[in-house]
């Protein structure tokens, strides 16, 4: 290879290095979706914290008292019914 074929390469990956460079600091991600729920179902503040959920059981409650209640059917817009119920008794 003649050196001024060398030099020419040498100038071309300089330049194409120079305009990648130029080009990638003006690139900006897009911003993300705003994603709207289709179906919003509303649980009591009285039955208490969120325990889980399991593909078998559902969504898990448990209040101040002890009591679990677990949901398996979410309605929409509206208060799911509780599936089960479990109260905590003083032992005897």
């Amino acid at each position: 290879m003649s050196k001024t074929s060398a030099r020419l390469l040498t100038v071309a990956v300089v330049l194409l290095t120079a305009a990648n460079w130029f080009y990638a600091r003006k690139a900006k991600a897009a911003p993300q979706q705003v994603f709207q729920a289709a179906c919003r179902s509303f649980v009591p503040l009285e039955w208490g914290e969120y325990k889980g959920s399991s593909s078998g059981f559902g969504v898990a409650f448990q209040d101040s008292t002890g009591t679990l209640r677990f949901v398996t059917n979410v309605t929409c817009e509206g208060v799911p019914p509780v599936a089960l119920e479990i109260r905590r008794t003083m032992p005897k």
